[in-house]
């Protein structure tokens, strides 16, 4: 099994409102969770007005499909908010774990560590 996360950072140049931003960051959302079988969510950023960051996370058995996939999305993101933002940043994690062997650790969360640590996340909630 590979996870892969990618995290997009949007400058938002024409956003004078955090209405305006958050209208550009739903779109870019909305349309990858109707295009793709990830999972998306906004990160980072969420009372700047001309900043956002998305993080989008995608699972499968091949790293190659995960990777195919993230790249995907990167592009379904800049066309989704073209005119209105720009995608200023991207950053790609995997984690494989094999299909022979049990997670380690005690709880999902523990087996996400390296996941978080490569992007200064925290595991809580």
């Amino acid at each position: 099994m590979v996870i892969g996360l990618l995290r997009l950072r949007l400058h938002l140049p024409a956003a004078h409102s955090l209405k305006d931003r958050r209208a550009v960051v739903r779109r870019a959302a909305d349309r990858v969770r109707a295009r793709f079988n990830v999972s998306v969510a906004e990160v980072g950023d969420q009372e700047r007005w001309q900043v956002a960051t998305l993080a989008v996370s995608a699972i499968s058995t091949e790293r190659g499909h995960v990777a195919e996939v993230l790249d995907k999305v990167t592009a379904a993101v800049a066309s989704a908010v073209a005119g209105a933002a720009l995608v200023s940043g991207r950053e790609v994690a995997f984690q494989v774990f094999p299909d022979d062997e049990p997670l380690a650790g005690g709880t999902e969360m523990d087996d996400a560590s390296g996941l978080m640590e490569k992007f200064g996340g925290s595991e809580e909630g």
